[in-house]
């Protein structure tokens, strides 16, 4: 016994010898032997980026978004994203750099340019679709990575292109904007809309959908994007109104207008057309959510309700966390494309990270798989083959007074993108006296 327990201790020593010697070439830092009179040269790797600024150009679409566009860019996104990467162990600085595209995709395009030059390839911009489209060709051509959080004509629905889009595009919204015309009981529209890609977008495939339902687009009334005096285009929709009224009943005929900012003047010339004043108006994502109408015509939007589409955020701790810091700072809400912004910041940062790179050609083939992998404020970024954001449910605002009398966005109802359903569930009454439905007709 005594014999075998030493042998026993011997091997176990030698195994603990060959293990631990193991361990100490794996654990250990090799060592530099110097000879007299030698030099030695040592490499230090270093993270390609380590100690560089990340500038991303911002273009905001509009002087008025100004306003609350950049403390929310510079006071929230530019701190979020350098907390994040901080924390991460990154010595990488981002600086959003914001300019003002004044409503015109001719200015946009050279706020594009203007970055180009100074060697900003990284842009998130194009905030309407056809700023995106006059800019298209030129960041193709020029090596840019263009994400825009709020564009969505189909017309820009194009694989393998520079430009990718945080929402859905209008092949989405059209059909949502037809269902939620024909679950109020609406059969005959008057459209009035913009004159550009991102209006006619809507309308070529609202004029599919919705006559499929079984309601009638009775006239088309297109306006340039620059006008402002709209007497001649809204007497042009009270005269076709009265031959509509008389053949389906005023609860039944509404008007659809596909525009932005500009339906605040509408609604506000309109009330000198007493039939098309008490139709029920309808909107798109460009009507939704317009502090504008709080502010210019709130009597005449309450009147109107102007129910419009606005995509759905996916709701979050995120985006609650969001929309509360961004009222505290403007005393603003946030709405989905505003959370999509946010998205499209830390799609930059996250790209910029993992390649090691500012150039567009090494971040390029890496946004589907981080959007893929993402949750964000607006909830899953996952992008179709376009590079474009995958199909969304749509909440239905209007406008109204609140319990204190203040006029407010009002969220009437949401259209349901699986199912196709549209639910109403808030209350209120036209301005024909008809009381918003309780839900969808059953079927719709």
């Amino acid at each position: 016994m005594a014999k075998s327990s030493s042998t026993m201790m011997i091997v176990l020593l030698v195994v603990g010898l060959a293990i631990g010697g193991g361990i100490g070439y794996f654990a250990a830092p090799p060592k530099i032997v110097e000879k007299p009179g030698e030099t030695v040269e040592v490499t230090v790797t270093k993270e390609p980026l380590e100690g560089k600024t990340v500038k991303i150009g911002n273009i905001i679409s509009t002087t008025a978004g100004v306003e609350t566009g950049v403390p929310w860019a510079d006071e929230i996104c530019e701190v979020d994203l350098n907390e994040f990467a901080d924390k991460l162990g990154y010595d990488v600085t981002f600086d959003l750099l914001s300019d003002n595209a004044e409503g015109q995709a001719a200015i946009h395009l050279e706020k594009v340019q203007s970055f180009k030059a100074m060697d900003v390839n990284l842009v998130h911009g194009g905030g309407w679709s056809s700023m995106a489209s006059a800019a298209l060709s030129y960041v193709n051509e020029n090596n840019i990575l263009l994400w825009s959080s709020s564009s969505t004509s189909p017309t820009l629905r194009i694989a393998d292109d520079n430009l990718y889009r945080m929402c859905p595009d209008d092949t989405v919204q059209a059909p949502a904007i037809a269902k939620m015309l024909w679950s109020w009981g609406i059969k005959a529209i008057i459209v009035i809309q913009r004159a550009d890609s991102w209006a006619d977008g809507i309308y070529n495939i609202l004029a599919n959908d919705y006559p499929a339902l079984g309601g009638v687009i009775a006239e088309r009334i297109r306006y340039a994007g620059e006008v402002t005096e709209f007497s001649s285009y809204l007497a042009q929709a009270e005269s076709k109104a009265q031959d509509l009224i008389n053949q389906y009943g005023a609860e039944h005929v509404a008007i659809e207008t596909i525009s932005f900012s500009e339906s605040v003047t509408q609604v506000t010339q309109a009330r000198d057309y007493p039939l098309i004043y008490n139709l029920m108006w309808f909107g798109s994502d460009g009507t939704a959510m317009t502090t504008q109408h709080l502010d210019d015509a709130p009597e005449e939007s309450d009147h109107l309700k102007i129910f419009s589409t606005y995509a759905a955020p996916g709701k979050s701790e995120k985006f609650y966390n969001l929309f509360e810091r961004n009222m505290a700072l403007v005393a603003q809400p946030i709405g989905y494309y505003t959370a999509c912004s946010y998205d499209v910041y830390f799609t930059f940062l996250k790209s910029v990270l993992e390649a090691q790179s500012m150039d567009p050609k090494d971040l390029i083939p890496l946004q589907h798989k981080i959007t893929y992998d993402t949750w964000g404020a607006s909830g899953w970024t996952l992008l179709n083959e376009a590079g474009d954001r995958l199909a969304s449910n749509y909440d239905i605002w209007g406008y109204g007074y609140d319990p204190e009398g203040e006029a407010d966005f009002i969220a009437y109802a949401i259209y349901d993108g699986t199912s196709g359903q549209v639910l109403w569930y808030a209350e209120g009454e036209t301005p024909a006296g008809v009381k918003v439905p309780g839900v969808s007709p059953p079927g719709q």
